[in-house]
């Protein structure tokens, strides 16, 4: 008998754990919790016989817990130990149809001890009187679904000379194939979560059996990822893989995916090898719904190649010339590269394009209006993004802005912003060697309006500026320990003495002193 605890107090766990001969009682403790939410996801995965549980828990209450755990599996028994004494307590579990409600505060470990074993007698019986009288079609199909989800969650024990498992002795045929194949099946994103396969499991046995003949083994349906996982004996034909594909579309009146991971000879690999079939999956990113997908292809890849490389480069550049209008047309070559095989993993080129953000923002932090919750907000909806012409056109729809609020500087004459703006980029350049005429082309200015514009607004002049701010980035990369040839190098000086005479003539000192 598979027991569960579900208690948040930790020394109230401990005591049942000690004080209970599990092994004595012909029990075994497969799992505890400390909440109501927890609760229901070990539950969900061991479906125990017998669970001891408490009412006050937090996240979600005993008696909630109960309820949902009862359509997963109807005959756990349910032992309430509860400090509380309210009759609306005990109502509820009568209609939940607990078997017993006790008091911790009166609780006596022998009357514990018994109650389990009543249950256990009682458990074994039953399945004692359906071994005798002959089992029905829908309880050893529900047995099956059970095996099959402790199968998938890597619970299943393994068979022990000392020991027997029900489950592994009616279902052990299952577990002496050759070799295996775990297939993950999804259906099109826009379909709801649940409700999506067939209305009954019966539906989906005869389709498989149907197609795949005796290598179906059995299915078990993930319905809050929305997938159905299926484990499949020996290798079949891609033929039959294609006319079981179109089967189930027909059936379900949508486009389904199939991901097939690469053969496996232990059972009990089943769930690495979901794992390895559910990564493939992430090609839905590319808009590749509606295919069958095999580890061998190895379409995966979580390296930039050196074309991208430089892609990412020369928009990285474009940002902090301030370009924008030249983004366009390099983003878009950037993304008819990103769909040509193999694909990178949608989370790397999430990344990628969040470090273009950061970038963007960067470049003209100064002068645009959103707020740091808004960037936030940004950003999940970037790691949300389920297709990559959506991650696409977040982006663009960010550029454009930016683009527009530099050119909102031009169309006000808004001095100030304008100066900012300037400043901001030599802020984010400060590995180029400029002069006043670079920053006057960039701007589209003449170098003596912009000479005296930036000594009007900032007081300063453009090259005292340049220099200053220069010896402000030296000074916080020597706190990182970063050498004075590197720091020179980043700072865009062809050597080190060239560096040193303008740090002194600045800051009256050699760099060298900052580093003492």
């Amino acid at each position: 008998m598979k027991v569960m605890i579900v208690e948040d107090e930790v020394l109230v766990r401990l005591g049942l754990k000690k004080a209970v001969p599990w092994s004595t009682l012909g029990m075994e403790l497969v799992c505890e919790a400390s909440d109501g939410s927890e609760a229901y996801e070990m539950f969900v995965r061991h479906l125990p016989d017998i669970v001891l549980v408490d009412i006050e828990l937090p996240k979600m209450d005993g008696l909630r817990f109960i309820q949902f755990a009862k359509k997963h599996r109807e005959d756990t028994k349910f032992i309430i130990l509860t400090c509380q004494q309210d009759i609306k307590y005990a109502r509820s579990a009568i209609q939940l149809q607990v078997t017993d409600f006790l008091l911790k505060s009166t609780l006596d470990m022998k009357e514990l001890c018994d109650i389990l074993q009543n249950i256990s007698v009682e458990l074994l019986l039953k399945r004692h009187a359906g071994s005798e009288s002959g089992s029905t079609d829908a309880d050893k199909a529900q047995r099956k679904k059970r095996f099959l989800q402790s199968w998938l969650d890597g619970v299943l024990p393994k068979s022990q000379p000392e020991r027997s498992d029900v489950q592994l002795q009616e279902f052990a045929s299952l577990l002496q194939a050759a070799n295996y194949q775990a297939w993950v099946i999804q259906p099109e994103r826009h379909v709801a979560a649940r409700g999506i396969w067939p209305s009954s499991d019966a539906d989906l046995e005869q389709l498989a059996i149907q197609h795949l003949g005796s290598r179906y083994i059995g299915a078990v349906e993930d319905a809050a990822k929305s997938k159905l996982h299926l484990i499949i004996a020996e290798n079949p034909p891609a033929s039959e893989a294609q006319r079981w594909k179109e089967a189930m579309q027909d059936k379900l009146g949508i486009t389904i995916t199939i991901a097939i991971s690469s053969t496996f000879d232990d059972p009990y690999d089943w769930r690495v090898y979901a794992l390895q079939a559910a990564e493939l999956l992430q090609l839905d990113f590319y808009h590749h719904s509606g295919r069958i997908v095999r580890e061998s292809d190895r379409l995966i890849r979580d390296t930039l190649t050196e074309p991208i490389q430089k892609m990412k480069k020369d928009i990285y550049e474009r940002i902090g010339a301030l370009q924008f209008a030249d983004i366009n047309p390099q983003f878009e070559a950037l993304c008819k590269a990103l769909i040509e095989p193999p694909f990178l993993h949608p989370h790397i080129v999430k990344n990628m394009m969040t470090e273009m953000l950061f970038r963007l923002w960067s470049a003209c932090e100064e002068i645009t209006t959103a707020s740091i919750s808004t960037n936030h907000q940004l950003v999940d909806r970037i790691y949300a993004a389920s297709r990559l012409e959506e991650l696409s056109e977040l982006m663009l729809e960010e550029v454009h802005s930016a683009e527009k609020a530099v050119a909102d500087c031009y169309a006000q004459d808004d001095k100030s912003k304008l100066i900012l703006l300037i400043k901001q980029y030599i802020k984010s350049n400060m590995h180029r060697e400029f002069s006043l005429q670079d920053i006057a082309d960039t701007f589209h200015m003449n170098n003596s309006h912009l000479s005296r514009m930036f000594k009007e607004v900032t007081d300063s002049s453009f090259t005292d500026y340049v220099l200053y701010e220069k010896t402000e980035a030296a000074m916080a990369l020597m706190k990182s320990g970063l050498p004075l040839t590197l720091i020179s190098e980043k700072l865009g000086y062809q050597n080190l003495s060239s560096f040193t005479r303008m740090f002194k003539k600045v800051r009256g000192v050699s760099p060298s002193r900052y580093q003492e």
